[in-house]
């Protein structure tokens, strides 16, 4: 995963297009929870995190990239905000406390495609977590791509930049590969990535939180909490951590 991150870290916000750094429908979410600490594991180019300080709360963002907290860092520059930025790998670190939100967005869930540690990323979503805390994970609909089995499912074009994503399924697992094309450069220059994924169906996510001490469990189709269906581009969970008894 962390190569995969570090190899597009100074171009990945540039195909990442939006008029604010928060999705559509994300702040209003995160609001609605009322929380007073938040941590977000897989946090990038840190573009979520800064975007939930800048709305005042406090943030602490994980990430296993240098290259992409490099970047997280320069966006901050000197504004006080109240953002930290942790470079570790988010299946076993211990923040040695516990948050009211944790964040887990940009389809990072999937990266984590070894089945035991999956298992063990969950249960480190409910370490870090005060009981009744809340945990939103994003990643794309892998019930619809697992039926259609789309092989080039994405083709972006930023200035003189194009970026291809490609999946090959292999079983249970899907070979991910984002090879970048720049024409700045004669012949133009190619740089090309693999990663694997798991690609995690609505039902197995779920099964496996439960495992890992969620309830509460619900799925949307985005982030203003419209309905999961098979068109949708993304798969929202959201969970609460089970209360201690």
């Amino acid at each position: 995963m962390s190569r995969i991150k570090g190899e597009f870290a100074k171009s990945y916000d540039r195909f990442i297009q939006r008029e604010s750094p928060l999705p559509p429908g994300f702040l209003r979410l995160v609001r609605s929870y009322n929380p007073r600490s938040i941590v977000e594991f897989g946090c990038g180019t840190g573009s979520v995190a800064i975007g939930l300080g800048l709305a005042g709360f406090k943030v602490i963002g994980v990430d296993i990239s240098s290259h992409m907290l490099r970047e997280a860092r320069q966006k901050i520059g000197k504004t006080k905000i109240d953002v930290q930025f942790i470079l570790a790998d988010i299946i076993d670190i211990n923040l040695k406390r516990k948050f009211d939100i944790l964040l887990c967005l940009g389809n990072t869930v999937p990266l984590i495609y070894r089945l035991k540690d999956a298992r063990k990323l969950f249960r480190n979503f409910a370490r870090h977590l005060n009981p009744g805390g809340s945990l939103i994970i994003q990643q794309l609909n892998y019930d619809r791509i697992l039926i259609e089995k789309p092989h080039t499912f994405a083709i972006d074009r930023i200035e003189n930049q194009i970026r291809i994503k490609q999946y090959n399924y292999t079983r249970n697992l899907i070979d991910f590969t984002v090879t970048m094309v720049n024409h700045s450069y004669v012949p133009p220059k190619i740089n090309r990535s693999r990663s694997r994924l798991r690609p995690w169906r609505k039902i197995d996510l779920i099964s496996e939180l439960k495992k890992a001490g969620f309830y509460k469990i619900s799925s949307f189709g985005d982030y203003s909490r419209n309905r999961f269906g098979r068109r949708s581009k993304d798969l929202i969970i959201t969970a609460k951590l089970k209360l201690l008894k």
